[in-house]
């Protein structure tokens, strides 16, 4: 399963779509595909399933939550009749492990490497985040005291530490939180913002401090370089644009 959070829901026509995590592309979904313990709400993590439709767009053939998707099955009415031969198939299994440790092909240990490394660089973002918000993870390469001094100059914008910063990341091109989702386009499917060309707004994410996940705040621009700044603190329900010094 995939995992992302609700990104936009219309309760009257009953769709939506799904910030996917570490894939830009958004996933729509509809109540029908739906198996929540709560009701539907924007920011709310979810985990889904999804395919392509004929027109090539990704739907979501099944959507559940961390509670659901954890919950343990009801025990098969068989399960008396066979936990003998369950036991005795894990002893046979524990004296056999040594032994197959020790047959271990060079093949099966290049797999579980490579699988090790595939779930390194999955989490990989995830991890860079963390870091990147509690200030453990900095740029590459630091600015010049003239760089520093410009972009204290130009950021002041709200007082809000995490905002300022963030618009300060986007003037100088990063290194951003989420680097997969981060500077994507915003589509503006709900019209909120001003009609624009496709590919005229980007998105960044801004980091809400105690959150785990990349929270409901973002900033979005207008423009390339951008001209225009958009501050949004619910999902893209609402914005106010920011006065630039």
């Amino acid at each position: 399963m995939q995992s992302g959070t609700i990104k936009h829901w219309n309760p009257d026509k009953g769709y939506g779509f799904i910030d996917v995590d570490d894939q830009s592309e958004d996933v729509f979904f509809h109540v029908s595909t739906v198996k929540l313990s709560q009701p539907i709400h924007i920011g709310q993590q979810v985990y889904f399933n999804s395919e392509r439709n004929d027109k090539n767009q990704l739907r979501a053939t099944e959507v559940t939550d961390s509670t659901l998707s954890l919950e343990a099955s009801p025990p098969s009415q068989a399960y008396d009749a066979t936990t003998k031969h369950l036991h005795q198939k894990h002893a046979h299994s524990k004296r056999t492990a040594h032994a197959y440790q020790q047959k271990r092909s060079p093949l099966t240990t290049l797999i579980s490497l490579i699988a090790i490394i595939a779930v390194a660089v999955y989490f990989a973002d995830d991890i860079k985040s963390v870091l990147f918000n509690q200030g453990l993870l900095s740029a590459d390469i630091a600015p010049t005291y003239s760089e520093q001094a410009e972009q204290t100059s130009n950021t002041a914008v709200t007082g809000d530490a995490q905002i300022d910063h963030t618009i300060a990341l986007i003037q100088q091109g990063g290194p951003y939180p989420y680097p997969t989702k981060d500077g994507t386009t915003f589509y503006n499917r709900e019209g909120r913002l001003p009609a624009q060309p496709s590919g005229y707004y980007r998105e960044y994410t801004v980091p809400t401090p105690g959150a785990s996940h990349r929270g409901a705040r973002r900033i979005v621009t207008g423009g390339n370089p951008p001209t225009v700044y958009y501050l949004t603190v619910d999902h893209y329900d609402s914005f106010r644009q920011l006065q630039m010094n």
